[in-house]
């Protein structure tokens, strides 16, 4: 009798995991097929950029979730605008879609390709951080503004290009500080950095994970944050708004978007796998080492934030003419 009594339990545990496999299975044949043999993941910057170091890490898991390769494409140049315009024209059928960072496209008067976009998820702000050449006489940040205060057009000060959020980061320390930096736009991170370590600019401003290698050997002192907030990668690194010039803040980060009319399925299923990726475990904590936090997000809170930090910088953008000189 008890062997009886094994024997039912048994079957009636077996029927409970087919049960629960075969909800599973339902489960996962409701997620909607993306409709595409292979995505192909635009990062608007050239290979070895902090874009492309994430995009591709990004590509090879949303990959795996969606069931089609990711393929990783370059198409750098114009400030990350080329790759921005190349999938704003692309068709919204899933097979296109722009990795960037999006300090550089949430203005529509820094590109024209904002507005033909639909954000769809972010990955998480990058942690910037303003460097001094070693060999200059102001090593805090503090001591900078003091000393770009007191001598007019004597500091150099490198960005990746006009209209770009480094650009206008230094606008707001000009405008707000009521300082007069010289502006020195670039074509990318790697030519500024290259004529900081030859002592022909003063002053840049450079991602951590770029900057890292720089203020270890001491080619480079990192004298401030420019996010809202400290980092916690870097938590005795001061912020310019805390310590020199109020109201001084850089909205940067990564984020994925598709072309306008991607049906709002895609975009939903888009959003939800890239927030499970960045979130798993090994991901989130190589982002947060990298100092890019995990910021998983709706995409409406993703869209709401952008348009929301994009108001301040456009009217820095109006008052300055920026573009327009």
């Amino acid at each position: 009798m008890l062997h009886a009594l094994i024997v039912r339990l048994k079957l009636a545990l077996v029927l409970v995991l087919v049960q629960a496999c075969f909800v599973q299975t339902s489960w996962a044949a409701n997620e909607p097929a993306w409709p595409t043999k292979q995505v192909t993941l635009v990062v608007p910057y050239p290979p070895g950029a902090i874009t492309d170091t994430v995009g591709r890490r990004l590509g090879n898991q949303l990959g795996a979730a969606l069931g089609v390769p990711v393929v990783i494409e370059n198409k750098a140049g114009a400030g990350a605008n080329l790759g921005a315009a190349y999938v704003s024209n692309a068709q919204p059928n899933g097979a296109t879609i722009l990795f960037t960072s999006y300090g550089n496209i949430m203005i529509d008067s820094v590109t024209e390709a904002q507005h033909k976009l639909t954000p769809v998820a972010a990955v998480g702000p990058m942690t910037v951080v303003m460097l001094v050449r070693p060999d200059l006489p102001y090593k805090t940040i503090e001591e900078l503004v003091v000393y770009a205060r007191a001598h007019p057009q004597k500091i150099s000060f490198a960005s990746v290009g006009i209209g770009s959020s480094y650009h206008l980061l230094i606008e707001q320390m000009n405008t707000l500080g009521k300082l007069d930096m010289v502006h020195i736009p670039y074509k990318g991170g790697a030519a500024s950095m290259a004529d900081f370590l030859g002592g022909r600019v003063d002053v840049m401003l450079a991602t951590w994970l770029f900057a890292k290698p720089y203020v270890n050997d001491n080619r480079a002192r990192a004298v401030a944050l420019t996010n809202a907030e400290r980092s916690p990668t870097l938590p005795d690194l001061p912020t310019v708004n805390e310590r020199a010039v109020p109201g001084v803040k850089l909205i940067d980060g990564l984020g994925v978007f598709a072309p306008k009319g991607l049906p709002e399925t895609l975009v939903a299923r888009l959003n939800k796998e890239i927030n499970q990726i960045i979130q798993e475990p090994a991901m989130k904590a190589w982002l947060t080492n990298e100092a890019i936090p995990p910021t998983p997000m709706t995409t409406a809170a993703f869209e709401k934030m952008l348009v929301d930090e994009a108001k301040p910088l456009e009217k820095l953008i109006r008052e300055n003419k920026i573009g327009m000189k």
